[in-house]
């Protein structure tokens, strides 16, 4: 009995001598550039001097392939968009009630890591993203949208949504 006890109180001690030196040798590395955001659980956007984001359907002109994003997984399904753009004519948002169309430019497309800007005389948007899921003629993906006006004004919102035709 005393052996046992012995065995035991041993045991104790070595098992909590081993956690606390790798609790004390543990390095913690961090990023400061990356973010890790679950965009399908977020439903508010980071506003720094407010740009009124809204949401809206698909302008009748957007048909065939195309791209287009919601704040979160919610609004995707439920067809409320903050971003849609054509594959390379136009994109549209809409900001303060008006539907605000910009031009765009055909560009290389890289579904890994996806990543776009755009702009006109007044709105430059940045998407970045990256692909969570593939189907057949669809990629899905999540990121962020930074939208930012002559104005200095600002708005980072979380995107998910899709690519495809």
């Amino acid at each position: 009995m005393k052996k046992l006890f012995l065995l035991a109180s041993f045991s104790l001690l070595f098992s909590c001598t081993k956690e606390k030196n790798i609790a004390e040798t543990a390095e913690v590395k961090t990023d400061s550039i990356l973010i890790v955001q679950d965009s399908a659980s977020t439903t508010e956007s980071q506003t720094t001097n407010q740009i009124n984001l809204e949401t809206f359907g698909f302008p009748a002109e957007v048909n065939g392939c195309s791209c287009y994003f919601s704040k979160n997984k919610a609004d995707f399904q439920d067809e409320k968009y903050v971003y849609i753009d054509d594959y390379g004519n136009n994109a549209f948002l809409k900001i303060d009630g008006k539907t605000i169309k910009i031009p765009m430019k055909e560009g290389d497309f890289d579904p890994e890591n996806f990543s776009k800007m755009i702009k006109n005389d007044e709105i430059t948007v940045t998407i970045k993203g990256k692909k969570v899921k593939e189907l057949e003629e669809v990629m899905m993906f999540e990121g962020t949208m930074t939208v930012e006006n002559k104005k200095g004004e600002k708005t980072v919102t979380p995107i998910y949504g899709e690519c495809g035709c």
